[in-house]
């Protein structure tokens, strides 16, 4: 009985050894399986999609960094260049044939007589235009002198009686050197921020005179008409179209510049051809009218406790002319966000006087406050 009982329990034993020996081999098995079969398990699935996610970050990072360039800081020396260049730099607003506003644009002086220079983008399909610069003077736009295709340029002419302020050109091609800085800068009265754009000039044409060059800071959309500047203050070229990092050099004017004969006042594409009149008294067809007294808005004295709200002072306003060019009515239609500050515009509008005409003409007319 006892040799019976000692057998059973030794086969026991021996079936539990041999179990356990066989529950130990069977995990690699297993791994052999699934790894051979063709159809993977959800786990395998998930760990096979990781590897090839893994790539696409860094390259859609790469595009991002390709399509927005990070925003230089130019040499601490182009803050005086920019202070210095800003009374010559100017805001441009177009109106059409009916004296609806068309679009404002950068612009800058070229020379004491007024001459101006722009993209020719802003002035398309205009009549009329004014030119304000930062010290809050309104100058009529006589007309445009002359423009190419090719170039993308317009010189354009505003009336002063004293002169004006102006940018020097860049004597010669050699001023636009590659890894030298530059920076764009336009209107104060558009842009609080500046410069606009600054970075090195990373390329340029076979003929530095007619061909672009370009920058390595991202220039924005409306800084179109914007000059650009090197360390010597010197316009070195002009942004024709915002977006792009592409500018062209100033050796593009020459052709312009030869055409402003002394004493040229130019004249507007778009504005309507006056027919001849047998009255002596000179009148001027509606749209075409020209402003003979803009005085400038004054800062009020009682306004400078105040905090300008996010406007910053800015205001646009529908000034309405009768025939005989005497301001017949004033409307707010951008208000600066303080009555006082919008009173004073509004009372420095209504003395404004324009060339006589045979009816009541409207225009639209941005207005700046600063302190």
């Amino acid at each position: 009985m006892r040799q019976s009982t000692l057998a059973l329990i030794c086969g026991l034993i021996l079936v539990v050894v041999l179990a356990y020996s066989w529950c130990g081999r069977n995990p690699p098995v297993q791994v052999s399986v699934l790894s051979a079969t063709p159809t993977p398990t959800p786990a395998a699935t998930s760990s096979a999609a990781t590897p090839s996610a893994a790539p696409s970050t860094p390259t859609t990072a790469a595009a991002q960094a390709t399509a927005t360039p990070p925003s230089e800081t130019p040499p601490p020396e182009f803050q005086n260049v920019i202070h210095k260049a800003d009374p010559a730099i100017l805001e441009i607003t177009v109106f059409d044939a009916k004296g609806q506003l068309l679009r404002s644009g950068n612009a800058f002086f070229v020379s004491r007589d007024g001459l101006f220079v722009t993209n020719a983008a802003t002035i398309a399909g205009g009549a009329y235009g004014v030119a304000k610069t930062s010290d809050g003077k309104i100058r009529n736009v006589s007309g445009v002198i002359a423009t190419t295709p090719e170039s993308e340029l317009a010189l354009l002419r505003a009336e002063t009686k004293v002169g004006v302020p102006f940018l020097p050109l860049a004597k010669t091609s050699e001023s636009i050197v590659v890894s030298a800085w530059a920076v764009v800068v336009g209107s104060s009265t558009q842009h609080k921020q500046q410069p606009l754009a600054a970075g090195k000039i990373v390329s340029r044409g076979a003929d530095a005179k007619k061909d672009a060059f370009q920058i390595s800071g991202s220039i924005p959309s409306d800084a179109g008409g914007a000059p650009v500047l090197d360390d010597q203050g010197d316009v070195v070229g002009i942004v024709t179209s915002g977006g792009k990092n592409e500018v062209r050099p100033t050796g593009l004017l020459d052709p312009l510049l030869a055409e402003a004969k002394p004493g040229a006042v130019g004249r507007w594409a778009a504005a309507p051809v006056e027919s001849p009149s047998p009255t002596p008294t000179p009148r001027v067809a509606a749209g075409a009218r020209r402003v003979i007294y803009n005085p400038a808005p004054k800062y009020p004295f009682e306004a400078r406790s105040i905090r300008i709200g996010p406007n910053r002072g800015n205001g646009r306003y529908r000034v309405t002319f009768d025939p005989s060019g005497r301001v017949k009515n004033v409307q707010i239609v951008t208000s600066t966000g303080q009555p006082i500050l919008d009173n004073a515009a509004v009372d420095a509008l209504r003395q404004w006087k324009v060339d006589p005409g045979p009816n009541d003409w409207t225009v639209l007319v941005p207005v700046t406050f600063q302190p």
